[in-house]
């Protein structure tokens, strides 16, 4: 063969694979650049999963504490057939309406934070996944059917009332959304029949929970418990809230049937 076409073969074979050597590198080279883009997307998911919890750790925090420490003396320390029994009727008052307030607070920071979460769709961040079975643990245990009624609110009550609860945030940082104070809960209980037809039926269990035993009591048990839990993953080490207070009550007989 003519060495000239040798040497024109040989050019072009080099070309040849020194062009598919480039696109493989140019290939790998994206997959390595969408790789790193898809790895910082993680990171500022995380980052901004972070900043939310952060945001509303200690409203939601104090808002599960209030409820289970309220649930926990109706059940360890008889308080609603103390207090619903007391002669001065101020009192008698706010053991039901604050016992029914605690409930609608909670259900207020749930929403508010379920909203926020949602919008920034980080539903594929651990941390939002293992703080979404917490809060649907205490969802499925106001809403189950097969316990006694009392204290039962279905998801879409539980969203309505959260709803009713919320109002706009004054601060400058922080949450955009706060929750209604209990004195305003309690004026507008007094002044909007509306409003107040919303929580009748809770305001008729406190007294319904007062007559009955443990055992017709049961989903606060549950409530107070799975309370207890996501107070522990709000606050792992207890800095915000000391051991000595997340106490759980003794799991009922049926625990293992809690999730059916």
């Amino acid at each position: 063969m003519d060495p000239e076409v040798l040497l024109g073969v040989g050019s072009a074979a080099l070309s040849v694979v020194g062009a598919v050597t480039a696109g493989i590198m140019a290939n790998r080279s994206a997959r390595q650049a969408h790789e790193l883009e898809r790895q910082k997307h993680r990171e500022t998911q995380r980052e901004l999963a972070e900043r939310i919890l952060q945001q509303y750790r200690d409203p939601l925090l104090d808002a599960a504490h209030t409820l289970q420490g309220r649930l926990f003396n109706i059940i360890a320390k008889d308080y609603l057939v103390a207090y619903l029994n007391h002669p001065d009727p101020e009192e008698r008052r706010y053991a039901r309406d604050y016992t029914v307030f605690a409930i609608a607070e909670y259900l207020c920071w749930v929403e508010i934070l379920r909203r926020e979460l949602r919008f920034h769709d980080l539903g594929d961040v651990e941390q939002n996944r293992k703080l979404m079975e917490r809060l649907t643990g205490i969802q499925y245990a106001f809403q189950r059917d097969d316990l006694p009624r009392q204290f039962q609110v279905f998801r879409g009550r539980q969203r309505a009332i959260a709803e009713l609860m919320m109002v706009p945030s004054n601060a400058p940082e922080g949450p955009r959304t706060d929750c209604l104070g209990y004195a305003a809960f309690c004026r507008r209980l007094e002044a909007e029949a509306a409003f107040a037809g919303w929580f009748a039926q809770l305001q008729a269990d406190v007294q319904v929970v007062a007559d009955s035993a443990d055992a017709d009591n049961v989903r606060l048990t549950y409530l107070q418990r799975e309370l207890i839990d996501l107070i522990d993953f709000l606050d792992p080490k207890t800095v915000r809230l000391p051991a000595q207070f997340r106490a759980r009550l003794p799991a009922p007989q049926n625990a293992s049937a809690a999730r059916t």
